[in-house]
Order: structure tokens, then C-alpha cells, then sequence
């Protein structure tokens, strides 16, 4: 990496009669990759990404087939090309067309209306992570609805809330999710990278991750993956392939835990160092005796030992394969071990994560050179470059996202702090992606007004009352940076074309919106001087960076996150109570339920995640699809080949139940159905299935999806850490001869 911030231009020189502009996707898809937009009389007629050939010490940003495919989407023929006002019931898709000023007129009425009569906790912000980028994205609705006087919030992050919650409990209140991992560079420094639950050959974790990956491969570094699907990333990169039922990983790793700590593999003087509530002797001061972490692996706080047989019957790992992975991590120096979200988007996820923390700790793996914390992502962050100002919710209305679905079916009366009746969603699609689908559709009797800014009549759209066509990152200038902080480098995203039809940016949407109910001070700077100001800290050339398309900034001294502290830790604490890591987390023993959402332990501790039914006897996981982020994507139909929705089942599972791979098969619970083709294959774990998160909900006159979508079939449960639980849901697969 350089030594001082470099500009370069990532794109061929522009032919005769066509203009070369660089940009990158404003999706939340892992990745931070270059497009390159190739303009003909203001149209774009190809799509190209970064030409240069791979080095480690400066990558290429090569862009995957979703850079390549957005091509088809922003000249899709179903583009949102008007306003519109809904004509038929919610759900049906029956609009008309309306012009601007009746629209904004319209939502800024309801706006006004609903505060008056029902105050501001009446209003959900459902905007999400359909823009990303540092001006036109998270930023714009929250800092309107701030202005407008508060709003009702989706508090917890729907990918990764266990993880942000166990970092700041394990390694302090300043320690980011997002920093807290290492640098890809760092792969190839590892002796052993065990990859649990994270495939970024399938979600992405950072531009060129797979590469570095296959870096280390070439090193000899040996990878093992555990996961309950067979990966992509497991099929071209791992040693060995460890299968595990979904919600079952905290038992595995704790069991692990307790292999070490028997046999006495564990870095005792690092513990002591390092380490709060390891062992007795390093607890807080009181502290319940036998609380310690020790204490509880050994089975002397409650009768009963962790060993790999308990966790086996458990999670479907041989008790023999525990015990030898758990031998091979702890004297493999240096071990890495890097862990995905999915574990952790479970009914107890915060214990995964936090049982991941303290295996990396008590093995000296934390903070050193080819180890890791634990945490996937980077250690490195925007570097500098900030996001649209949104200030601050004046009111305190909050609720996990994963119980939207029962916060408009209850309201008050359920505990929540208020009754939702309007919604406005800025490139969110919640009906999708939020579980329990059909409670959801089924919950909005009592919201009085929807309003929609997207670029497709998306499920949450079809809901609309009314929807405002909005730009894609084509339209306008932005800016961009690495996803989770794998890299040093920012993106301009210069506007490649004029805004198509009568769509407009959303900043200007939510501009013309304040000053109609007397917001006076929304926006008050060109998009080129806001784009300036968000740079200022980290660009120091602004034209250049512009003009050329992409700013490569230098690395940090360290590459593994928490470095400073493990080598002079009187200099450099930890922002936890104790300043150390706390296996033993202080804050979660002054409060145990931080959130009302249920008791979390001091220590991590396993609970098991769900009752096992005789008519629901298949665990469900939803995994990334390569062809949608999210959503987005999902109606294209040219881009859908790169990874067909279907459902993976094992071949004992299929063949029980006489499904032939290929078979179209309703799969269900007694939260709804879908239906989808089914993929018989060994590289799914038995009693296991799996779906592709984010295909559309598309449920026909009997209720029954008709696409694959997850969600309907997910339930509307909140971790004790305010995560969700996607991955903790029991299911039934059956053939079909006709429709449901």
C-alpha cells in the first residue's frame, strides 16, 4: 500500500464518440469495487470495471457480475418513471400517475396531519441500506425526520447487531465492529485461518478478500471452514470442511474451550496480562466466586463439564472432530479465527460471537500478527471521510428491527412506544427483508399513510400510498469507501448520465419535502461542496480525486486490530471498564438485560436456540446470493442466472420424502410458505436447508409466496442483543404437484 494518498484513474481511455466515467455501486453488498460507466449520447451502453491485473500490494477493485449487471437494472422496463398515488387495496400494485407538486403535497399534508394527531412517535423511518454512499445515503431520511421533530427508529443493525454488541462488551464501548478485525494483507501471516460461518467468495467481505485469501492459500496456510452449507469459498480454499446445524456454533466453540483449558493448550500468561474473568483469579472485584469463565467450561459452576460430547449432540460435530480442531487452533501459532455474520443472526447470536472473542483470547490470538479478535471485517475504516449529518432523534422511540413486524401488529398495547400509522421508506424494502413477511402485510390496517422513494415498485412499494420515482448512484456525484474497512481508498462517483425521466436525487426530494412543512435549514450546500466537506479530512486533492475517480490512502502502522494494546497495554487499554479484554464482560454484569429483550450473561454462555418440533423437524439458514444484494436485484431476470433461487436439501433429507433434485416444493412453517426448485446435494448438512435471502415476496391470492423469499417463513424474534434471528427457524419441505 502507499506511503501517502495516490490518485488513479481505473478505467481504459475513452474511444472515439464515448466517455469513460468511474463510480462504484451504492448497494450494501460488501464489497467497494470500481464501475465504469462507458457513455454514448448520455446513455450508458457498457459497463466495464478496473483493468489492472491483481498485486497484493496495491489491488485492482474489480467489480463482480452485480457491477457488471447494473446495466440491466437502471434501464429496467419496470423503473419507477413518475410519482404515483395507490388506486387499489395495499399490496395490489394498482397506482396512478400524479405530478410532483400533488405528491409532496400530498405526503407533506399526511406528515403534518399525523404529528398533530398522533405525535412524532407515530412516524417510522423505514428508510435503509438501498443507498449507501457518504451523501446520498443513510443520512438523508434520518436527518429529515430529526428536523421534522423525531421519529419512530429501527434501532439494530438487521446484519450484524450480535456482533456490534459483543465487541463493545468484549473489547470496550470505543471498539467498532467495522475496525476491530485485520487487513486481508495480514492472511498470509496466519499458520491456520479457521472460517466460521463466512464465505466471502458468496458475501462479500471487502473487495479482492478471496484473492488475499488465496494468497495465503498459496503460502501454505492451512483453512479450514465451518459452516453448515459446503461454500464456494470452502470448495476452492479449505483443507477441510466441518458441517454444523444453524444456531448451534456457540456450543462447538465453547466446547472447544473447554478441550484447551483441560489439556492446558491455553496462553495462561497472555490471560493474565490481557484477560478480565478468565479464571477466578482474574474476575472484577465482586464478583460471584466461580464465575469465571473457567469455572463454567469445567462444568464446577454448574455440574455440568463442556466437552465436545455435550457440544456434539448439540451442534452435529463429532465430538472427536471438536476435540482435534480445538487441539490443532490452540497450538497452531499464529491462528486465526474469522467469523461471518450468519452465526450470529440467531435466537442467542450475541453468545456466538462472544464465545468466538474468548477462544481467540485465551489462545494469545488477539492482537498479534496472523491472529485476529474474531471479528471478519477490517481493521482500517472510512479513513477519514464522513457521512451526511443527520444530528440527533429528539424523541427516544426505539424498537429492534426484527419485531417491526409485531410492532405494527400491536403497538402500544404490546409494549411498544408507540402505534405506527405512517411509514416512510427512502431505498429501504422492510416487507422483504424484515421477518415474518406475512405478518407484516397482514399488520397495516392501522397505518394511515406509506410513503415510498425507490427505484422499483419493490414489495414494500406495492404497499405505498404514494411513490416518488428517485435517481440511481448513475444520476448524481458521491462519494464512496471500503465496505467494513478492507482496504484504504475512496471512490468518486461521478454522475454518468442526466436523471432519467421525472426521477429526482433523494436529497432533493427530502429538500422540496422540509421547506412544505417549514424545515428551513435541510440543505443548505451544492452537492459539490457537501461532497468537499465529507472529504476534507481524508482527500487532500479534491479535483484530482474527482477527475480521476479513486484516492488510495496509506495503511496503518498495524494490520490486526487491538496491536497497540497487546504490545504495551499500560499505554494502550482496552475501552472496557476493566481495560482489558473481558471475557467476563463488567458491563453486562451491572446490567444484565441492557435492552429488556432478554438476560445476557457475564460470561458466554449457551442457551439452547429452539424447541425442536415433530412437523417442523429441518433447521433453515439464508445465506447471500451471489446475483441479488439484499434485494436489490432481485427482478432481474439476465443477472438471476448467476445464481438461481432454489433450495438446498441433503440427499438423506430429499430421499426420505421422495424429492427428486430439480423438483419444484413448497417449503413451510405456521408462518407462511414458498415455493422453489429444490437442489439435492451432499453439501448441505443433514437436517438442514437453505434458502437465498432477498428474493422479492411475491405471495399469490392464497397467501403462499411464489418466488423464494425467506422471510415468510422467518419468525419476528429478537435476540437479547436486539439482533435477528434469521437463521434460527424450523421449517418442513414437501412436493408439489400444483400451486399451494
Amino acid at each position: 500500500m502507499p506511503d501517502q494518498t495516490i490518485y488513479q484513474k481505473p478505467r481504459r481511455p475513452d474511444r472515439a464518440g464515448e466517455t469513460v466515467i468511474t463510480s462504484t455501486c451504492g448497494h450494501n453488498c460488501g464489497g467497494r469495487c470500481v464501475v465504469n460507466a462507458h457513455v454514448v449520447n448520455d446513455r450508458i451502453v457498457k459497463i466495464s470495471t478496473d483493468p489492472a491485473r491483481w498485486q497484493p500490494e496495491l489491488p485492482p477493485l474489480h467489480a463482480c457480475a452485480r457491477g457488471v449487471g447494473q446495466i440491466e437494472r437502471l434501464y429496467h422496463k419496470d423503473r419507477l418513471q413518475y410519482p404515483m398515488r395507490r388506486t387499489g387495496p395495499r399490496g395490489s400494485g394498482q397506482f396512478e400517475r400524479i405530478t410532483w407538486d400533488e405528491a409532496l403535497n400530498h405526503v407533506a399534508a399526511e406528515m403534518l396531519r399525523i404529528r398533530k394527531t398522533h405525535g412524532n412517535a407515530a412516524v417510522l423511518d423505514a428508510s435503509r441500506s438501498g443507498n449507501t454512499a457518504m451523501l446520498h445515503g443513510f443520512g438523508v431520511s434520518k436527518r429529515f425526520m430529526y428536523k421534522f421533530g423525531g421519529c419512530t427508529e429501527l434501532w439494530s443493525n438487521m446484519s450484524a447487531e450480535a456482533e456490534i454488541f459483543s465487541v463493545r462488551m468484549t473489547y470496550g464501548a470505543k471498539a467498532d465492529y467495522k475496525t476491530s478485525g485485520r487487513e486481508p494483507t495480514d492472511y498470509v501471516n496466519s499458520k491456520f485461518i479457521l472460517m466460521w460461518g463466512w464465505s466471502p467468495a458468496d458475501g462479500t467481505f471487502g473487495t479482492g478478500t478471496p484473492q488475499y485469501l488465496k494468497e495465503a492459500k498459496k503460502k501454505g496456510v492451512r483453512i479450514v471452514c465451518v459452516d453448515p452449507r459446503r461454500t464456494r469459498t470452502s470448495v476452492a480454499l479449505a483443507d477441510e470442511h466441518i458441517f454444523i446445524k444453524p444456531s448451534t456454533d456457540a456450543a462447538a466453540l465453547i466446547a472447544m474451550a473447554y478441550v484447551i483449558v483441560s489439556e492446558g493448550l491455553h496462553d495462561q500468561a497472555y490471560c493474565d496480562r490481557h484477560v478480565l474473568g478468565f479464571d477466578d483469579a482474574h474476575l472484577p472485584e465482586g464478583a460471584p466466586a466461580g464465575a469465571s469463565y473457567k469455572s463454567y467450561l469445567l462444568g464446577e459452576s454448574d455440574g455440568v463439564p463442556k466437552t465436545p460430547e455435550w457440544a456434539a449432540a448439540r451442534c452435529g460435530v463429532p465430538a472427536d472432530t471438536i476435540r482435534r480442531l480445538a487441539i490443532e487452533f490452540a497450538t497452531t501459532k499464529p491462528a486465526a479465527l474469522q467469523c461471518g455474520y450468519a452465526p450470529g443472526r440467531t435466537a442467542f447470536g450475541e453468545q456466538f460471537h462472544r464465545a468466538a472473542y474468548a477462544l481467540a483470547a485465551i489462545t494469545g490470538n488477539v492482537g498479534v500478527v496472523g491472529g485476529n479478535s474474531g471479528v471478519s471485517n477490517g481493521a482500517t475504516g472510512r479513513s477519514g471521510i464522513k457521512s451526511l449529518p443527520a444530528g440527533t432523534n429528539p424523541i427516544n422511540s426505539k424498537v429492534s428491527t426484527p419485531l417491526l413486524a409485531d410492532l405494527l401488529a400491536r403497538g402500544k398495547s404490546g409494549g411498544y412506544p408507540a402505534d405506527i400509522k405512517m411509514i416512510y421508506s427512502a431505498g429501504g424494502d422492510l416487507f422483504n427483508q424484515c421477518p415474518n413477511a406475512n405478518k407484516m402485510a397482514k399488520s397495516l390496517d392501522g397505518v394511515e399513510f406509506i410513503a415510498v422513494q425507490d427505484h422499483f415498485l419493490t414489495p414494500t412499494a406495492r404497499h405505498a400510498d404514494i411513490v416518488l420515482p428517485a435517481t440511481t448512484f448513475w444520476e448524481r456525484n458521491d462519494v464512496h469507501t471500503p465496505w467494513a474497512g478492507a482496504g484504504h481508498y475512496a471512490i468518486y462517483m461521478k454522475q454518468a448520465i442526466q436523471p432519467m425521466y421525472e426521477c429526482r436525487n433523494d436529497m432533493d426530494i427530502f429538500a422540496d419535502l422540509a421547506a412544505r412543512i417549514g424545515i428551513n435549514d435541510y440543505d443548505d450546500k451544492t452537492e459539490d461542496q457537501w461532497l468537499r466537506e465529507l472529504t476534507g479530512d481524508a482527500v487532500g486533492d479534491f479535483d484530482a480525486f474527482a477527475a480521476l475517480g479513486v484516492a488510495r490512502f496509506a495503511a496503518p502502522k498495524d494490520a490486526v486490530a487491538f496491536a497497540a494494546q497487546i504490545r504495551a497495554p499500560e499505554n494502550h487499554k482496552f475501552s472496557t471498564p476493566s481495560g482489558k479484554i473481558e471475557v467476563y464482560s463488567m458491563a453486562l454484569a451491572a446490567k444484565p438485560n441492557p435492552y429488556g429483550l432478554g438476560v445476557i450473561p457475564p460470561i458466554p454462555t449457551w442457551f439452547d436456540p429452539v424447541k425442536a418440533e415433530a412437523k417442523f423437524p429441518l433447521m433453515l439458514c439464508s445465506p447471500k446470493s451471489r446475483a441479488r444484494t439484499h434485494s436489490i436485484h432481485g427482478n432481474q431476470p439476465l443477472l438471476a442466472r448467476v445464481d438461481p433461487d432454489d433450495v438446498w436439501m441433503n440427499t438423506e433429507d430429499a430421499a426420505a420424502r421422495g424429492i427428486r433434485n430439480g423438483q419444484t416444493v413448497r417449503v413451510y412453517n405456521d408462518r407462511g410458505s414458498t415455493l422453489l426448485p429444490v437442489k439435492v446435494t451432499s453439501r448441505i448438512a443433514p437436517g438442514v436447508v437453505s434458502i437465498k435471502e432477498g428474493a422479492w415476496f411475491t405471495p399469490d391470492g392464497k397467501g403462499c409466496d411464489t418466488r423464494g423469499c425467506a422471510n415468510v417463513l422467518a419468525e419476528d424474534r429478537s435476540a437479547p442483543s436486539g439482533a435477528t434471528t434469521y437463521n434460527t427457524n424450523l421449517v418442513e419441505v414437501e412436493q408439489v404437484a400444483a400451486a399451494c
